[in-house]
């Protein structure tokens, strides 16, 4: 691997020289650290104690060890969104990448916990300087603070409009059961007076045995002293049975008589 700078200008910070499909906007951002912390080893020892870890590309730049972890590539095959922690003999720093949209916070915390477990296997190799460290820590969960408060936030309002709406839909679905119970008492009604209207059209329809005799006399004067029963039946809306019983009774009554 070829040596890397020491300096901020670190590969894959900015958009690669011909690179024709790299666009200046799509370049990464750069952000990184630092904390004081005296060498015990020499580069090539901090190599050693780092050497378990294959996914590192390492070199020694003057008299720092510079190791590489390389996430993600551009087309020309340039580190892209990468980390990059100079280990020098008297401090200790992170330069890293950040993606175009992703959240600098979210992304400084990802690279400090690596940060953290290369450090965990340079105990014997470096002397940190615990104040550094703990500015460094507070200043990492103030972010992880503020970024989990935002996601709480957004959580709770989706939350608070989900239960606002509910308590919408409960509110129509209340207001739906209560026109519903309204329309089924009124249709009741409605039901109950179209069976009064009902029966009393059929008492109005419906001829007394007095009325009936009169209307049958009636039709028998007009017509010449006969009666066709299923005639008048039908015109009067009267069943032929109780015409002929009419028709009987008259006749026995004598106020008709039957010819030969």
């Amino acid at each position: 691997m070829p040596a890397l700078p020491s300096s901020p200008s670190v590969p894959g910070a900015q958009a690669q020289q011909g690179a024709a499909s790299q666009t200046a906007s799509a370049a990464p951002t750069v952000g990184g650290f630092k904390i004081r912390a005296e060498a015990r080893a020499s580069p090539e020892e901090i190599g050693n104690a780092l050497a378990s870890l294959s996914f590192l590309e390492m070199s020694i730049d003057k008299d720092a060890l510079v190791a590489l972890n390389v996430e993600s590539r551009d087309i020309q095959k340039n580190p892209y969104l990468f980390c990059a922690v100079y280990f020098r003999p008297h401090e200790i720093e992170a330069l890293y990448t950040v993606s175009p949209g992703a959240s600098p916070k979210k992304r400084r915390l990802e690279v400090l916990k690596y940060f953290l477990n290369l450090l965990s296997l340079l105990s014997e190799s470096y002397s940190v300087s615990i104040a550094n460290l703990y500015q460094l820590l507070e200043a990492a969960i103030g972010d992880m603070t503020e970024y989990v408060t935002a996601d709480y936030d957004r959580l709770f309002s989706q939350y608070d409009n989900a239960k606002t709406e509910l308590a919408l839909l409960q509110k129509k679905a209340k207001n739906l059961t209560d026109a519903n119970s309204s329309l089924s008492k009124e249709n009741y009604e409605l039901k109950s007076k179209n069976d009064e209207l009902t029966l009393k059209l059929r008492s109005l329809e419906t001829f007394s045995d007095s009325v009936l005799a009169l209307k049958v006399q009636e039709w028998v004067s007009e017509h010449s002293g006969e009666i066709n029963i299923a005639e008048f039946s039908k015109v009067h809306n009267v069943p032929e049975m109780r015409v002929e019983q009419i028709l009987n009774k008259l006749v026995t009554d004598g106020f008709l008589e039957v010819r030969s």
